[in-house]
């Protein structure tokens, strides 16, 4: 017989056993595929930076808000396929199990086409809406157009990784990261030192390695054991089951596009300081994706454990987990700002080499170092609704948060011409979100907006049928 969805020995079930060891257990791989996946990006900024020149790292770093906005429909709607996930699987619903991932993927493929589409027709619009300076727009337009092409390749990944880790397998999406991180990196090497292409190379070593990345993910998701089907009578949409991903994925993409669209706004700022706060805010940007990963690996894992126990119906098993989670997230949150702010100089003299760059990137990271907790605290926040799947609360808190960044941005940084009131404003943004969270938590209702029913304590796990 085929085995269950999830029955796989390295899985890990939330519902039972001691909370800290699996949270960790779970989290440690995640740690390594946040790091590898920032790593796409990071090693472009580096390779651009040593080997071509601040030039082309300016042109990259405009860029990083515009694949922000990507990356934002590919992880909401990732969320949606992985969340549905894990609180069917904490349900032991596992007849539903198929027919959430095969739709997932049909679904990922249409919206990744789109995606492609839509890049290339609006890259050179957005980067004019971004201010980005002339001397450098052929290069960002460029990289924009060149990234855009591995839509598919990269939504396939992010959708198959976060139900991957709906089922409590955070390996494989991690095993498939290191490999394609490798491969990104001496793609870059190849591209950009040897047949010098420039801000081109580093986009198309990244497009290869996200197509790589999520199709391996994909043969993961069918040929490992989770007992899933790929043939012609399960491979179909199931519009009931879309309904519920899109509930989910299309509040979670408006959360994370109002956060990149916040980014955009402060890129804009930053290039109308000039080339060399171009360059550090790029700069800060990798160093602050970077600097967050521990607490980001661990909302990963709060997110699914919320997820899987609120399926189960274990309620005093998700208050208590929740309890210990946002713990561990701050204490990991204090630790990594002490560090950030005692190592500024050498993390930004990693990006570049000319020293009035790291003077300001410096300057930058003294002022957000401090903040790290409390966007700690939005990201453990953020998950636990995440895992309830509340989106919409944090969905219309997002649109009220950029709100107030964009106020602080032109009155802390505009008005009076400071480049560093921008990086007040994000300070800002972080800490209003964490009042509207909090508020809501202790307020709302948002254990009840799980989107599926509920396993009853005297209810008997649904068997999976499976041919032999």
């Amino acid at each position: 017989m085929a085995a269950k969805p999830g029955g796989g020995s390295k899985n890990i079930d939330f519902t039972s056993g001691p909370i800290v060891k699996e949270v960790i257990i779970f989290a440690i791989p995640t740690f390594l595929g946040n790091i590898f996946n920032a790593l796409y990006n990071v090693v472009d900024t580096i390779v651009v930076g040593q080997f071509v020149g601040s030039s082309a790292l300016a042109a990259v770093s405009c860029s990083f808000a515009i694949t922000m906005i990507c990356v934002s429909v590919y992880a909401g709607f990732g969320a949606g396929s992985g969340i549905l996930t894990a609180q069917t699987f904490g349900a032991k619903r596992f007849d539903q199990l198929n027919a959430t991932i095969n739709t997932a993927y049909i679904g990922a493929f249409f919206i990744g086409t789109l995606m492609i589409i839509i890049g290339e027709i609006l890259a050179v619009p957005l980067l004019k809406l971004l201010n980005t300076p002339e001397t450098i727009m052929k290069m960002a337009t460029q990289y924009v157009r060149i990234y855009f092409l591995g839509s598919t390749g990269q939504l396939f990944y992010f959708m198959g990784s976060m139900m991957l880790k709906g089922l409590g397998d955070s390996k494989w999406p991690t095993y498939a990261l290191v490999f394609c991180a490798v491969l990104n990196t001496l793609l870059d090497l190849l591209f950009v030192v040897v047949f010098h292409w420039d801000c081109a190379g580093v986009a198309a070593a990244t497009v290869i390695s996200q197509l790589i990345s999520g199709i391996a993910v994909l043969i993961r998701a069918y040929k490992g054991n989770y007992g899933l089907k790929f043939d012609r009578k399960t491979f179909r949409p199931d519009f009931s089951i879309r309904k519920k991903i899109l509930s989910i994925g299309i509040p979670g993409s408006l959360q994370m596009l109002v956060t990149s669209i916040g980014t955009m706004i402060l890129t804009r700022f930053a290039n109308g300081f000039g080339e060399d706060v171009v360059a550090a805010n790029g700069i800060i940007q990798k160093v602050e994706q970077f600097s967050l990963m521990p607490a980001q690996s661990f909302s990963q894992s709060t997110q699914m454990f919320v997820g899987q126990n609120l399926g189960a119906g274990n309620h005093d098993r998700t208050n208590e987990g929740i309890r210990k989670c946002m713990a561990i997230i701050c204490l990991i949150a204090v630790v990594v700002g002490v560090l950030c702010f005692a190592f500024a100089h050498p993390l930004c003299r990693a990006f570049v080499k000319e020293e009035n760059v790291i003077a300001l990137g410096v300057e930058a990271i003294h002022i957000i170092a401090f903040f790290y907790l409390v966007h700690a605290l939005q990201l453990s926040m953020s998950s636990i609704l995440h895992g309830a799947g509340a989106m919409k609360p944090i969905m219309w808190f997002s649109f009220i948060a950029i709100a107030i960044r964009i106020g602080l941005c032109y009155v802390l940084g505009v008005l009076p011409d400071r480049w560093q009131g921008l990086f007040w404003a994000t300070n800002g943004f972080y800490l209003a979100s964490v009042v509207m969270y909090a508020l809501y938590m202790w307020k709302g209702n948002w254990r009840n907006a799980i989107k599926i029913e509920r396993r009853k304590p005297d209810e008997q796990p649904a068997e999976q049928k499976a041919n032999a």
